[in-house]
Protein backbone atom coordinates (compact mmCIF):
# COMPACT_ATOMS: atom_id res chain seq x y z
CA UNK A 1 0.00 0.00 0.00
CA UNK A 2 1.21 3.53 -0.80
CA UNK A 3 2.39 5.86 1.94
CA UNK A 4 1.27 9.43 2.57
CA UNK A 5 2.88 12.06 4.76
CA UNK A 6 1.03 13.28 7.85
CA UNK A 7 1.97 16.77 8.99
CA UNK A 8 1.06 18.74 12.12
CA UNK A 9 1.89 22.38 12.88
CA UNK A 10 1.35 24.23 16.13
CA UNK A 11 1.98 27.66 17.59
CA UNK A 12 0.75 29.72 20.51
CA UNK A 13 -0.53 33.18 19.60
CA UNK A 14 0.42 36.19 21.71
CA UNK A 15 -3.30 36.84 22.30
CA UNK A 16 -6.55 34.88 21.85
CA UNK A 17 -8.20 34.72 18.43
CA UNK A 18 -10.33 37.85 18.14
CA UNK A 19 -7.72 40.15 19.69
CA UNK A 20 -6.46 42.95 17.37
CA UNK A 21 -2.80 41.91 17.89
CA UNK A 22 -3.39 38.60 16.08
CA UNK A 23 -6.04 39.73 13.59
CA UNK A 24 -3.48 39.83 10.77
CA UNK A 25 -2.94 36.12 11.29
CA UNK A 26 -6.68 35.35 11.39
CA UNK A 27 -7.26 37.44 8.26
CA UNK A 28 -4.74 35.31 6.34
CA UNK A 29 -6.22 31.92 7.32
CA UNK A 30 -8.69 31.62 4.38
CA UNK A 31 -5.98 32.39 1.79
CA UNK A 32 -3.51 30.03 3.46
CA UNK A 33 -6.10 27.22 3.56
CA UNK A 34 -6.96 27.87 -0.10
CA UNK A 35 -3.26 27.75 -1.02
CA UNK A 36 -2.93 24.38 0.76
CA UNK A 37 -6.00 22.99 -0.98
CA UNK A 38 -4.56 24.00 -4.36
CA UNK A 39 -0.96 22.92 -3.71
CA UNK A 40 0.80 20.21 -5.65
CA UNK A 41 1.01 17.10 -3.48
CA UNK A 42 -1.76 18.14 -1.08
CA UNK A 43 -4.18 15.38 -0.08
CA UNK A 44 -6.41 16.45 2.86
CA UNK A 45 -6.56 18.60 6.00
CA UNK A 46 -8.58 19.16 9.11
CA UNK A 47 -10.58 22.36 8.77
CA UNK A 48 -10.86 24.70 11.78
CA UNK A 49 -13.95 26.80 12.25
CA UNK A 50 -12.65 30.18 13.43
CA UNK A 51 -15.94 30.90 15.23
CA UNK A 52 -16.19 27.70 17.29
CA UNK A 53 -12.45 26.85 17.09
CA UNK A 54 -13.43 23.22 16.41
CA UNK A 55 -11.63 21.04 13.88
CA UNK A 56 -13.26 18.68 11.40
CA UNK A 57 -10.95 15.77 12.41
CA UNK A 58 -12.03 15.86 16.04
CA UNK A 59 -11.22 17.87 19.12
CA UNK A 60 -7.83 19.51 19.09
CA UNK A 61 -5.31 18.42 21.67
CA UNK A 62 -2.14 20.17 22.73
CA UNK A 63 1.12 18.18 22.93
CA UNK A 64 2.64 17.74 26.40
CA UNK A 65 5.56 20.00 25.53
CA UNK A 66 3.07 22.85 24.95
CA UNK A 67 1.13 22.29 28.20
CA UNK A 68 0.61 25.52 30.12
CA UNK A 69 1.73 27.73 27.23
CA UNK A 70 -1.74 29.02 26.36
CA UNK A 71 -5.45 28.31 26.28
CA UNK A 72 -6.97 26.66 23.21
CA UNK A 73 -8.19 30.04 21.93
CA UNK A 74 -4.51 30.97 21.52
CA UNK A 75 -3.39 27.71 19.89
CA UNK A 76 -3.11 27.69 16.11
CA UNK A 77 -2.65 24.16 14.85
CA UNK A 78 -3.06 22.31 11.57
CA UNK A 79 -3.23 18.65 10.69
CA UNK A 80 -2.85 17.61 7.06
CA UNK A 81 -1.90 14.81 4.69
CA UNK A 82 0.47 15.21 1.74
CA UNK A 83 1.98 13.01 -0.96
CA UNK A 84 5.56 13.86 0.01
CA UNK A 85 7.71 16.09 2.17
CA UNK A 86 8.87 18.27 -0.72
CA UNK A 87 5.28 19.35 -1.43
CA UNK A 88 4.86 20.46 2.18
CA UNK A 89 8.18 22.35 2.11
CA UNK A 90 7.21 24.13 -1.12
CA UNK A 91 3.87 25.15 0.35
CA UNK A 92 5.21 26.09 3.80
CA UNK A 93 7.92 28.50 2.68
CA UNK A 94 6.39 30.07 -0.43
CA UNK A 95 3.15 31.71 -1.52
CA UNK A 96 0.46 32.72 0.99
CA UNK A 97 1.84 30.47 3.76
CA UNK A 98 5.40 31.64 3.21
CA UNK A 99 4.27 35.27 3.46
CA UNK A 100 2.49 34.50 6.73
CA UNK A 101 5.56 32.63 8.03
CA UNK A 102 7.65 35.76 7.46
CA UNK A 103 5.36 37.65 9.86
CA UNK A 104 4.93 34.89 12.46
CA UNK A 105 6.84 36.71 15.22
CA UNK A 106 4.19 39.46 15.11
CA UNK A 107 1.55 36.89 16.13
CA UNK A 108 3.30 33.97 17.83
CA UNK A 109 5.48 33.61 20.90
CA UNK A 110 8.77 31.71 20.85
CA UNK A 111 9.53 28.53 22.78
CA UNK A 112 11.74 25.46 22.68
CA UNK A 113 9.10 23.00 21.44
CA UNK A 114 9.01 21.91 17.78
CA UNK A 115 6.42 23.84 15.77
CA UNK A 116 5.78 21.02 13.32
CA UNK A 117 6.21 17.28 12.90
CA UNK A 118 5.99 14.89 9.95
CA UNK A 119 5.47 11.12 9.83
CA UNK A 120 4.53 8.53 7.25
CA UNK A 121 1.14 6.78 7.26
CA UNK A 122 -0.50 4.11 5.16
CA UNK A 123 -2.80 5.64 2.56
CA UNK A 124 -6.31 5.71 4.01
CA UNK A 125 -5.13 5.85 7.64
CA UNK A 126 -7.27 8.36 9.55
CA UNK A 127 -4.94 10.55 11.59
CA UNK A 128 -6.17 12.43 14.62
CA UNK A 129 -4.92 14.97 17.14
CA UNK A 130 -3.92 12.32 19.70
CA UNK A 131 -1.59 10.66 17.19
CA UNK A 132 -0.22 14.02 16.07
CA UNK A 133 0.52 15.10 19.65
CA UNK A 134 2.26 11.79 20.36
CA UNK A 135 4.46 12.31 17.28
CA UNK A 136 5.32 15.93 18.13
CA UNK A 137 6.15 15.05 21.75
CA UNK A 138 8.35 12.20 20.46
CA UNK A 139 10.19 14.62 18.17
CA UNK A 140 10.64 17.02 21.10
CA UNK A 141 11.98 14.31 23.41
CA UNK A 142 14.07 12.20 21.00
CA UNK A 143 14.87 14.37 18.00
CA UNK A 144 14.18 13.39 14.43
CA UNK A 145 13.50 9.66 13.93
CA UNK A 146 11.51 7.60 11.45
CA UNK A 147 8.60 7.83 13.94
CA UNK A 148 8.53 11.65 13.94
CA UNK A 149 10.78 13.96 11.96
CA UNK A 150 11.39 17.47 10.63
CA UNK A 151 12.73 19.09 7.44
CA UNK A 152 16.28 19.24 8.80
CA UNK A 153 16.53 15.46 9.34
CA UNK A 154 13.79 13.78 7.30
CA UNK A 155 13.11 10.09 6.84
CA UNK A 156 11.87 8.25 3.76
CA UNK A 157 8.65 6.24 3.78
CA UNK A 158 10.71 3.05 4.25
CA UNK A 159 12.19 4.43 7.50
CA UNK A 160 15.66 5.28 6.18
CA UNK A 161 17.22 8.71 6.78
CA UNK A 162 16.61 10.91 3.77
CA UNK A 163 17.23 14.41 2.42
CA UNK A 164 14.87 16.91 0.86
CA UNK A 165 14.95 16.83 -2.93
CA UNK A 166 15.56 20.48 -3.82
CA UNK A 167 14.63 19.96 -7.49
CA UNK A 168 11.26 18.48 -6.43
CA UNK A 169 10.68 21.44 -4.10
CA UNK A 170 11.40 23.89 -6.95
CA UNK A 171 9.03 21.95 -9.23
CA UNK A 172 6.28 22.11 -6.58
CA UNK A 173 6.87 25.85 -6.09
CA UNK A 174 6.54 26.41 -9.85
CA UNK A 175 3.42 24.24 -10.04
CA UNK A 176 1.82 26.05 -7.10
CA UNK A 177 2.61 29.46 -8.64
CA UNK A 178 1.06 28.39 -11.95
CA UNK A 179 -2.06 27.10 -10.16
CA UNK A 180 -2.54 30.35 -8.22
CA UNK A 181 -2.27 32.38 -11.39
Amino acid sequence: MAKKLAFMTIGVLHEPIGHPRVQGFVDRVPAVYKAADESAGFSARSVRDLQTLEHSWGPIRVPRCFAGKGELDRVASTLSIWNDLESVAAYAYHGAHGEAMAKRREWFGTHTCPTYVAWWIEEGHAIDWNEACERLDHLHEHGSTAFAFNFASPFAADGRPDALNQAAIRASIASNAARSG
